[in-house]
């Protein structure tokens, strides 16, 4: 390569490989003519080599779970684009709440040289007992939503901005008795909402009534048909609510499809709101007012996050955890 481009084997290395750190500098007119070089010879870099030779791979490690997948799958693309833009490249492994199999991977990975770990799943109370012996040590990991420890890094979406901006938005179109649904209790993430639900009311000087809050206690995202209609028996027909901040997409999008079978018109008698902005709340009538977590933004956080851990650089703890500012999308739902 450096032959071809006519530089040096160490200014070549520092393109194709990502050596010789701050101390190799190379112009932008030369980085292009050792990347056409590269691009002619069709050469690849053998990361299992690089680290075998103890260079930096260039690879980041995700692993996931297979609840909430739609949310989670589209984080990860974002991931991997910006990843990719960055230079990187994704190992990726599906734990499915076995921590063997979490233990597994961390040594595949740590045996591949990937530089920087995310766990992309959410840390319930009873996971960070089991996770804290297998991460709570690292400080390569990144987590989704809240740290280990108060050294632990972690990108988070402001999930009590969201429910506070849901709630403005349907007392601003006249909605006076909001309800809102969750999913099991046990999660931490539904009692953070919970909260946001009940402080979002009151800072605007609305009352705060418990009964409409109606919980699942089920740790799946999909509703059944009985878990819909008592929803709508307790919330609507025993509490007369006017609104429904739903737990995610999909329970808004079926609670709009049984209300409607029900005869209840929306957002007429009941407004709905969604959470995650999934493309199915575009193709539902009334297409679904919802929260957009910006998963782009979030990439960027994750990315800049695990680049600055595999790099070694210092990191100030006020900067270990990342904040994304959800977006509210209004529909005609609510």
């Amino acid at each position: 390569m450096a032959r071809e481009a006519d530089v040096s084997r160490t200014t070549a290395a520092k393109v194709l490989l990502g050596t010789g750190g701050d101390h190799v500098r190379v112009g932008e007119a030369t980085r292009k003519r050792v990347e056409q070089a590269a691009a002619l010879l069709d050469y690849r870099p053998n990361r299992a080599a690089q680290h075998l030779a103890g260079a930096r791979t260039q690879t980041l490690g995700v692993l996931m779970d297979t609840v909430n997948a739609p949310v989670m799958n589209d984080r990860l693309a974002a991931i991997e684009r910006e990843a990719r833009r960055r230079g990187y490249r994704l190992l990726i492994g599906q734990v499915g709440g076995d921590i063997e199999v979490l233990r597994d991977y961390l040594l595949d990975f740590d045996g591949r040289g990937v530089e920087a770990l995310f766990c992309l799943f959410d840390v319930t109370r009873g996971r960070a007992l089991r996770l804290k012996p297998l991460l709570g040590g690292r400080r390569d990991v990144v987590l989704h939503g809240k740290p280990l420890d108060r050294l632990g890094h972690c990108v988070r979406v402001d999930t009590a901005q969201a429910i506070d901006g849901l709630v403005a938005h349907l007392l601003g179109a006249g909605r006076r008795r909001i309800g809102l649904q969750l999913e099991n209790m046990n999660d931490a993430l539904m009692g953070v909402r919970r909260k946001a639900f009940q402080a979002a009311l009151q800072s605007r000087g609305e009352a705060f009534d418990p009964d409409c809050v109606w919980t699942a206690r089920s740790e799946s995202v999909i509703p059944s048909p009985q878990m819909l209609t008592d929803a709508i028996d307790t919330l609507v027909d025993r509490h007369k609510v006017d609104a429904i901040v739903a737990s995610n997409d999909v329970w808004a999008v079926r609670l709009i499809q049984a209300l409607k079978a029900r005869g209840n018109r929306v957002p007429d008698d009941v407004a709905v709101t969604g959470y995650d902005n999934l493309d199915l709340a575009t193709i539902i009538d009334p297409p679904l007012t919802t929260i957009d977590q910006q998963h782009d933004l979030y990439a960027k956080a994750a990315v800049d996050l695990l680049i600055a851990i595999a790099s070694g650089a210092p990191f100030p703890q006020a900067q270990r955890t990342a904040t994304i500012d959800p977006k509210l999308i209004q529909r005609t739902s609510a």
